[in-house]
């Protein structure tokens, strides 16, 4: 049994449009956090779309404190990285500072195309 908290996702009013390429900000207004001490029980036989968890991949002497969805990104893509959403919540177990959240995947070819 996986626990885990809900937390809203907040994005930006001023982009133009959805950034995540269709990523879990696109589809819903909040995700489950996975977490110990979480109230929400999931079956593991059954994991929710926007189930996530917090990542921390330290980069030049630093943490890089992230989110990003419990399920692998889809085969043959490139992810998961930042699609232009934040998640927070004021619930002491989620950490009390906003987290990027890591919700967009690309094909190589489309990482390709937009890096030039």
């Amino acid at each position: 049994m996986i626990r885990a908290i809900r937390v809203p996702i907040y994005m930006s009013k001023r982009n133009c449009g959805d950034c995540s390429n269709n990523g879990i900000s696109a589809r819903y207004d909040s995700v489950l956090i996975a977490c110990d001490d979480g109230f929400i029980e999931i079956d593991e036989d059954d994991i929710p779309e926007n189930l996530c968890k917090i990542v921390n991949e330290p980069f030049g002497g630093y943490d890089n404190v992230f989110v990003e969805p419990w399920k692998s990104k889809d085969e043959g893509n490139i992810g998961w990285m930042m699609g232009g959403s934040l998640v927070y919540s004021c619930d002491a177990r989620f950490g009390g500072v906003p987290l990027r959240l890591h919700d967009r995947q690309e094909t190589p070819e489309m990482y390709e195309l937009l890096s030039r």
